[in-house]
């Protein structure tokens, strides 16, 4: 989850270069002065972006990691420029929700059966095993590799299914995966996505600190792994088109699902649903899900409600992050319906994320296992 920490109150005050000389060495030593003098077009969410140099974001995100509270932001800096205003072609692709009946109940009693937490497990032990999965480094874009490896593995009998890097201007490529849809709606298309990177939030990342990020987030990634699995294994055909996406650089300002949502703006792709899964197995607030309910779509929120009662039987609550927290805002500020279940209130996060210390031991699998239920019930029943 992002946590680069801005806040809007200290948007006010810009630091000279001096506040250089707060950053931690790693940060010094990793960045070079140059571009820590860059200037960059921070935005919380609120829509009021302010210029303030490299240095200065990362020592107010540094005094507010060491406060205990927690933000996050857009980095616009270099982002293509689409309208703030929703395109009517975007408004177009809503579904209507309200009254929508369960269609795949025959399909998804079997198919949820299928769900293993063994395999999550693996996947999260093999992505927390890289020293990091920073966006500039080499063990960030290793990382990846090894995501799209996973899903080629799966889809290598499936014709209609395409893996591609999608290539930003860093190091780290986002993934994206792509299941055609077969029926008259096969245009349209519902997309699950969670980030691949990772961070260590003391030194703003680096190539040697050690940030495993197995919450943060490889149970997102491990999730969608497995959810992609169970749907190609069961010979799932969709009608509209299913995307899988990990998305890069979500740590530094959400820049690899801003470049995504971006992009398909501009293109006037019918994205009609979003899924977010930034940490599904930490279960600090008891054994339920939770729903944010800032920068998402109310109406596709109440319908993961009625997906999570009907095949996920488990318990539910709302909340808010307050800020642009995930990969979900920058799906939500494009225009489209975003949904983001959690997997803790905010208030009973995991307090590790961001440190050396986000490791598996602190993971349940089980309560993880209602985030690939939800997942499942999700690209299965908006796929018809």
């Amino acid at each position: 989850m992002k946590q680069f920490t801005i806040i809007l109150s200290t948007f006010a005050v810009l630091f000279s270069t001096s506040s250089f000389a707060h950053l931690p060495g790693e940060a010094q030593s990793f960045f070079n002065w140059q571009e820590l003098a860059e200037q960059h077009l921070i935005d919380t969410g609120n829509g009021n972006a302010k210029w303030m140099s490299l240095a200065d974001a990362l020592h107010l995100g540094e005094l507010a990691h060491k406060s205990g509270r927690c933000g996050g932001f857009f980095d616009l800096t270099g982002m293509q420029k689409v309208s703030s205003a929703p395109l009517m072609p975007v408004e177009s692709f809503r579904l209507s929700l309200g009254d929508r009946e369960m269609s795949q109940q025959v399909y998804l009693q079997e198919a949820l059966s299928q769900l293993e937490t063994q395999n999550i497990f693996k996947t999260v032990t093999d992505l927390a095993a890289f020293r990091n999965r920073f966006y500039k480094s080499d063990t960030g874009v290793k990382s990846a590799n090894l995501i799209a490896d996973r899903f080629r593995e799966i889809a290598k009998n499936r014709s209609d299914i395409t893996v591609e890097l999608f290539k930003h201007k860093w190091a780290q490529p986002s993934i994206v995966v792509t299941m055609k849809g077969t029926g008259p709606k096969a245009d349209e298309i519902v997309v699950m996505g969670g980030h691949e990177d990772s961070i260590n939030q003391s030194a703003f990342g680096s190539l040697s600190m050690n940030a495993p990020g197995a919450d943060d987030n490889a149970t997102g990634v491990a999730t969608i792994l497995e959810v992609f699995r169970v749907l190609v294994d069961s010979n799932f055909k969709p009608n509209r088109t299913l995307m899988f996406m990990t998305y890069a650089a979500e740590e530094v300002g959400l820049l690899g699902s801003q470049d995504i949502a971006n992009s398909f703006k501009s293109a006037k792709k019918a994205v009609v649903a979003v899924v977010q899964f930034d940490m599904t197995s930490f279960a600090g607030a008891g054994d339920q899900v939770v729903f944010m309910t800032d920068f998402t779509n109310p109406e596709l929120t109440n319908f993961s409600q009625k997906l999570l009662d009907t095949y996920v039987k488990a318990k539910w609550s709302t909340d808010h992050c307050g800020y642009a927290c995930s990969d979900h805002a920058s799906w939500h500020k494009a225009g489209y319906m975003a949904v983001m279940p959690f997997e803790a209130t905010m208030a009973g996060d995991n307090k590790d994320i961001h440190t050396a210390r986000d490791l598996i031991g602190k993971l349940d699998f089980q309560h993880g296992l209602h985030f690939a239920k939800l997942g499942l019930a999700f690209m299965a029943e908006l796929s018809q």
